[in-house]
């Protein structure tokens, strides 16, 4: 089907059809279009490119010209621009599976749920290419939900001679892919009728399992002996890691909107070769939640679980996209739940990513004074750093080089070099971090997020809020914890 785009494409330019702007855009010429805008053409002309009535970026979006786009953006192009019927350019983007594209326009703001009902991540999911049988582009649709897609945007799509009512799960089921149910699934996919009837043939019995385990495991997190009639708790999305319900697994209240604050959340739980960060993974997307409900629009959040919080995606959020999105009035907020690991060498404080190793840390594992610095190189007013992990190499939430015994009498986790920047962290140097079972969180976390519930909103307020009931829980599992609070009072 792509072949026959660029045929269509081909027709129209060779029958002088397409504006002569738009036209450029789509053979490439991108000497021209740079000449076009700097000779004043309008990059909101709604002319005739590949199709009737399109503007210029959403040409360059469905030719995949990235250089143009990149050009037009920079002009003043609008990202969000709709075309009929409901189209955007990243819409665009999405149903041709390219990944450049997508990454380039939501991070010049590109909305991921977009021209509803049909969003990107339904095309993305349910008619890649344009064509209803052809394979999910993974990459793509990991990308999209990291940056705030709906997995639950419902859509009447045209298949088989009728209408009928599909989400991108559904359409992953169908498509028999595995690893895009997954992500689905991990990013707070419910699994409804529309999937379990794609998975209702003998051929799709592996995706029916996976179904079945999602459904059983919301079951399993939602029993009855585990609730009060006074105090009811809302059952966990599908898909969300399986453990206890918690009072703050769901924001009691919602904030104004804060469009221009951002966030990025790391929460790691099933290492790929170390042990479990127990409750990271549930950590993180309560913590998404909660940043959510203060204001936070879900495209300013990032969120990296288990697989997607890779070491160069972590690097790559923070060294090339937070400094280009975060603004001069932002607040900007950073998360981490999982293993921390000390140099033994010298102390000096790692964040291990999902495919980090203690014994090559350099090369594999994110320092803290870096983490800080990078940071420090952004423009936002006020930068809030949360770590539930630990830096020991005694246990918790703590890693050693395999064979190292945990001797480093002084863990270095860094000095913040920017008095814009504040940091809540979940202990001290020498110590372990502990979780609250009952509750399926890290209990720095817990009381974090629980402050944040009652209305703490600067960083020493919600710190006098969590320190002795984290002081007083840990003293109750026979050690100490003590967690910290560094740099600025800063808003939260």
């Amino acid at each position: 089907m792509r072949i026959t785009l660029i045929f269509l494409v081909s027709a129209s330019l060779l029958s002088g059809c397409a504006a002569k702007f738009h036209k450029a855009i789509m053979r490439g010429e991108n000497e021209a279009v740079r000449r076009m805008i700097s000779q004043g053409a309008d990059v909101e002309q709604v002319a005739t490119g590949t199709d009737l009535g399109e503007t210029p970026l959403y040409t360059a979006a469905v030719t995949g010209n990235l250089p143009a786009a990149k050009m037009l953006v920079a002009a003043g192009a609008q990202v969000n621009r709709i075309k009929s019927p409901g189209r955007t350019p990243l819409d665009a983007a999405a149903r041709w599976g390219d990944y450049n594209m997508a990454d380039f326009l939501l991070s010049a703001g590109a909305d991921p749920n977009g021209g509803a009902p049909e969003t990107p991540l339904l095309i993305a999911a349910c008619v890649p290419g344009n064509y209803w049988n052809n394979p999910i582009k993974e990459d793509v649709v990991e990308l999209l939900l990291e940056r705030g897609a709906n997995p639950n945007q419902q859509c009447e799509l045209y298949h088989e001679g009728k209408n009928r009512n599909h989400t991108a799960l559904s359409c992953a089921v169908r498509k028999g892919n595995v690893n895009a149910t997954k992500l689905l699934l991990e990013h707070g996919a419910v699994v409804d009728q529309a999937a379990m009837s794609e998975a209702a043939v003998p051929e799709r019995s592996l995706m029916k399992n996976l179904l079945d385990e999602a459904l059983a495991k919301t079951m399993n997190s939602a029993s009855p002996a585990a609730e009060s009639a006074e105090s009811p708790r809302p059952a966990p999305a599908a898909g969300a890691a399986a453990g206890p319900v918690s009072d703050i697994d769901q924001p009691l209240k919602s904030g104004a909107a804060r469009p221009d604050d951002f966030a990025l959340i790391i929460g790691i739980e099933d290492y790929q070769g170390l042990p479990k960060a127990e409750f990271g993974a549930r950590d993180a997307q309560a913590v998404r939640k909660h940043f959510e409900a203060l204001g936070i629009p879900a495209r300013n959040i990032i969120a990296l679980t288990g697989q997607a919080a890779t070491g160069n995606k972590v690097k790559s959020y923070l060294e090339e996209w937070l400094p280009l999105n975060v603004k001069v009035d932002s607040t900007l907020f950073v998360y981490f739940s999982g293993h921390g690991a000390p140099d033994p060498q010298n102390g000096q404080a790692y964040l291990v990513p999902w495919d980090g190793d203690p014994q090559f840390l350099k090369s594999t594992a994110y320092p803290l004074k870096k983490l800080y610095a990078d940071l420090a190189k952004t423009k936002a007013r006020h930068v809030i750093v949360a770590l539930d992990a630990c830096f020991s190499g005694a246990g918790g939430r703590s890693v050693l080089a395999k064979g190292a015994r945990p001797l480093v009498t002084k863990v270095d986790q860094g000095v913040a070099p920017d008095g814009r920047i504040t940091i809540l962290a979940a202990a001290s140097g020498e110590q372990i971090t502990g979780t609250l079972d009952d509750q399926g969180h890290g209990m720095f976390t817990y009381f974090f997020l629980k402050g944040l519930g009652e209305g703490k909103r600067s960083a020493k307020a919600l710190f006098d809020y969590l320190d002795p009931r984290v002081r007083d829980e840990a003293r109750r599992q026979n050690r100490e914890q003590t967690p910290a609070l560094l740099g600025p009072d800063s808003p939260l």
